[in-house]
């Protein structure tokens, strides 16, 4: 049978503490037995492997530098446990489709709304420029009703009705004009 040692003894050979030991175990996945306590049973293979990791990390090497140089195959396996099932995968991205269409039916009624707007207030502007024009139709009826009075004041003559102490004065300077 295969001599096996507790983590404590391993932890004394490799000189560093025993919950170092059990990160490394678990960090690494190396295959160790456990007691009937749940204490891990080290075997010669796994005491070498620690003995390994324990030299790489005083040479400057990370533990995830190790981990993916010594066991690649742990590495793909973790990359596929990381992978999302096709139908997980499927369903997200029908939510996503309905999330987005949900947004552009409530951006399609936004634009209408503000387009609504739009129209109310061109629409108000409008009846505004309309009323202005009827009262400038209206003021324009006005002055062309008055405009045959106004022309045969003008056309019979200013004279006629330019009172009498201005037609005198307007006289008397052209005669002074006309008398050097």
């Amino acid at each position: 049978m295969e001599k096996v040692l507790k983590t404590k003894e391993v932890s004394e050979e490799l000189g560093v503490n025993p919950t170092t030991v059990q990160r490394w175990i678990k960090y690494f996945n190396i295959p160790c037995k456990t007691n009937e306590l749940g204490h891990y049973l080290i075997a010669q293979k796994e005491l070498e492997t620690l003995l390994n990791i324990k030299e790489r990390l005083n040479r400057g090497f990370t533990m995830k530098e190790i981990r993916e140089k010594s066991d690649p195959v742990q590495v793909v396996k973790e990359k596929k446990e990381k992978m999302i099932a096709t139908n997980v995968l499927e369903d997200k991205l029908e939510q996503l489709i309905i999330h987005i269409e949900q947004i552009e039916r409530k951006l399609s009624v936004k634009a209408d709304e503000v387009v609504e707007y739009q129209v109310l207030q061109h629409r108000s502007e409008l009846d505004s420029l309309f009323t202005m024009i009827t009262k400038i139709d209206e003021r324009m009826s006005k002055i062309e009703q008055q405009l045959p009075s106004l022309e045969k004041k003008v056309v019979g003559g200013v004279e006629d009705h330019v009172p009498q102490h201005i037609k005198k004065t307007r006289k008397n300077r052209l005669m002074r004009i006309f008398s050097f």
